[in-house]
């Protein structure tokens, strides 16, 4: 068995701020999730919903999808409605392509998601998403999204060399 120990002292501690919106559509002729288990309960307990809600760089018509937030939101609570998010921001444009943040926390229409991981550039991220209703529709929302977080750059680690 082969393995790497690194000093920590090597690793790079870096600091992002994005300031991102992402396009939540539950209703409409194109939906960006779907609803995958309702078991049927009256207070919607462990109702699952799939989502794949687009993330653009700004909020005017001249906006670009830089990264989609997949994962699931499902109804985690018995006693009152109560959804939690679990998903990634799975980056696409060009700069971060392929690295992503690993995101959880309450639905709720202002408040915070907790980042608890990345990949790629990002990997081992760690910090805040504050997000707010920036504008309410009849088939979804946009919310914008702040986003602030330490993750460690540098050299890819490799294991067995």
């Amino acid at each position: 068995m082969a393995f790497n120990i690194a000093p920590v002292s090597t690793l790079q501690k870096n600091e992002l701020y994005f300031h991102l919106y992402l396009h939540h559509t539950y209703g409409g002729s194109n939906p960006n999730q779907t609803l995958i288990v309702d078991p049927k309960l009256p207070t919607k307990f462990g109702r699952t919903v799939v989502n794949d809600w687009p993330v653009y760089d700004g909020n005017g018509t001249d906006k670009t999808i830089v990264a989609r937030a997949q994962g699931v939101h499902i109804q985690a609570a018995m006693s009152l409605r109560r959804w939690e998010n679990y998903f990634s921001i799975v980056f696409e444009d060009d700069r971060f392509k392929g690295s992503s943040l690993q995101v959880m926390g309450p639905v709720v229409e202002q408040g915070e998601w907790a980042i608890v991981g990345g990949t790629g550039q990002f990997r081992m991220a760690q910090g805040i998403i504050f997000k707010k209703v920036l504008e309410a529709k009849a088939d979804g929302n946009i919310l914008e999204l702040d986003i602030h977080a330490f993750y460690y750059g540098g050299q890819p680690w490799t294991l067995g060399v």
